[in-house]
């Protein structure tokens, strides 16, 4: 598998000088294998993906927030004609995949629905697990208000865990180390740092002291961190970096590429 980071931005995209080593683009992993290409959520990331070919097209949606989507109208494969785009995603307030996305893309938000788009757009009803070509894709309830999912994708003896919008405790801390037991590599919500969540308990962020122990109880072979809060700028990234990088973990940023 080769594992593109194509936005690792929380909350809300960023811009600005302040913002260029670790990216401003909000949540997008890109998978791919020989024949798959499958996008782990649609934020603002999604716009700068690479050229794939020929090869099939999957977005697997962790849940509808709007910086996991806000990319989407902009894909650039969605614009080309006889393009098809399976679109997974589960019900979210009684709203299937096709309902989330006109409710959110259409007049008078939109001059359109995605629908109108070029490329054939199959929206699907996310059931777990799932097979997409030689890729097995399971998956877990995240601690994330509104709900979410943590991903697994699985092929040839490799994996990759995505924990993005994930809120530690101690219930669901054990679930997902079991979830990514072994895993080749994880990434992590890290969004706050220990002093920020005092503050901010319920929104469905972790610090990276507890990824770092989520990576210590599954044994992943590598960690990243993800879904960095839009006030946190490359100087405080950097710095946040040098504290726990080492050869298998670090922060992760947009454009690093990683083959497994």
């Amino acid at each position: 598998m080769k594992i593109t980071v194509l936005g690792v931005r929380g909350s809300i995209p960023v811009e600005g000088q302040e913002y260029l080593k670790f990216g401003g683009s909000t949540s997008c992993i890109l998978v791919e294998t020989e024949k798959e290409a499958i996008f782990i959520d649609a934020g603002t990331g999604i716009i700068n993906a690479p050229d794939i070919g020929d090869k099939n097209i999957t977005i697997l949606l962790t849940h509808p927030h709007l910086d996991h989507l806000l990319g989407l109208p902009f894909f650039p494969y969605i614009t080309q004609k006889n393009r098809h785009i399976d679109f997974y995603s589960k019900n979210f307030l009684g709203l299937n995949a096709s309902e989330i996305l006109n409710k959110l893309f259409g007049p008078p938000f939109w001059p359109c629905t995605l629908g109108d788009y070029p490329a054939d757009l199959k929206c699907l009803e996310l059931t777990l697990p799932l097979q997409i070509g030689d890729v097995s894709v399971e998956g877990i309830e995240s601690n994330h208000p509104g709900g979410s999912t943590i991903f697994k994708l699985s092929q040839g003896g490799k994996s990759v865990v995505c924990a993005t919008d994930y809120e530690y405790e101690e219930k669901s801390a054990a679930r997902l180390a079991e979830f990514a037991k072994g895993t080749d590599l994880l990434f992590m919500d890290a969004q706050y740092t220990e002093e920020e969540l005092a503050t901010r308990k319920g929104y469905g962020h972790s610090a990276v002291s507890q990824g770092l122990k989520i990576m210590q109880e599954s044994g992943a072979k590598n960690l990243r961190f993800v879904h960095h809060d839009p006030r946190h700028n490359d100087e405080f990234l950097t710095q946040l970096d040098k504290e726990v990088k080492s050869e298998t973990v670090s922060l992760a940023g947009r454009g690093e590429v990683i083959k497994l």
